[in-house]
């Protein structure tokens, strides 16, 4: 079954913001050496030697905001990885000073 996907009218209207963050919209794409990319239909991706670049545009009442995310072309970790490691740290400092 799929289901509606709202235009960007009908998320302003609901919602008040142009361009929201819909997870469940989102599309997974696989590369071409494997990996899974995130896809939102409003976000433009550019993808350079050293990094990736996603931008996107939000209408938020009356003022314009221009998001940009840059990641590293060859990532150290995942994002989980790195939110493990924020956790482990958080857990031995209250362990420290139990």
């Amino acid at each position: 079954e799929r289901r509606h996907m709202k235009k960007d009218w009908e998320i302003y209207r609901d919602t008040g913001i142009l361009g929201g963050y819909i997870p469940e919209q989102a599309k997974l794409r696989q590369t071409e050496n494997g990996e899974v990319a995130t896809v939102f239909r409003d976000t433009t991706t550019r993808i350079e030697e050293d990094c990736i670049t996603k931008q996107r545009e939000m209408l938020i009442g009356s003022k314009r905001f221009c998001i940009t995310s840059v990641f590293p072309a060859e990532p150290c970790a995942t994002p989980t990885d790195k939110l493990l490691a924020c956790i482990d740290a958080e857990l031995e400092k209250e362990a420290r000073s139990a």
